[in-house]
């Protein structure tokens, strides 16, 4: 069974794939740079991750529950932005599960008491496990991507 694992955000999505266990791809989707625009980043979001699904071919996505972080407007656009992929797996008809940060990051064993310090932890985990050098946002994916292993048994989720 396949399952993609996303770190979404309206920039840059993270991506890692788990194929019977094993982690056989990763990558970012990145909006436009230059585009203020949420709205549109979000449709650019919508597009990219739609090519991934029709590329990979999931049986399964696990993502990141939204987090509120002290900002309304993050908080807002990343609920927005929650709701598109929702549309997209909808429209596939894939199941999906959403797995909160702390519950991820407890299981995978990061550590760190603010964001900057959890972040440099998952990349030091990830390349520890797995010998790569990657973004904090690959990282965070394949994070996410270790907890869906360990918690999906997809037996009961998948036909």
């Amino acid at each position: 069974m396949k399952i993609l694992n996303l770190d979404q955000s309206t920039k840059v999505t993270a991506y890692a794939v788990r194929n019977n266990g094993k982690l056989t791809d990763y990558g970012e989707i990145c909006s436009d740079k230059n585009e203020r625009n949420p709205v549109e980043r979000m449709k650019q979001m919508y597009d990219g991750i739609g090519e991934l699904l029709d590329r990979i071919k999931p049986n399964y996505i696990v993502f990141e529950q939204v987090q509120y972080q002290n900002n309304q407007k993050v908080y807002s656009q990343l609920s927005q932005l929650q709701g598109v992929i929702f549309s997209l797996l909808f429209d596939r008809d894939l199941g999906f599960e959403l797995v909160s940060p702390p519950a991820w990051r407890k299981a995978v064993g990061v550590v760190g008491r603010n964001r900057a310090d959890q972040k440099a932890s998952i990349i030091q985990i990830v390349k520890e496990r797995y010998g790569l050098d990657v973004s904090e946002d690959i990282a965070e994916a394949i994070g996410i991507s270790e907890w869906s292993i360990e918690n999906i048994k997809l037996s009961d989720k998948v036909d």
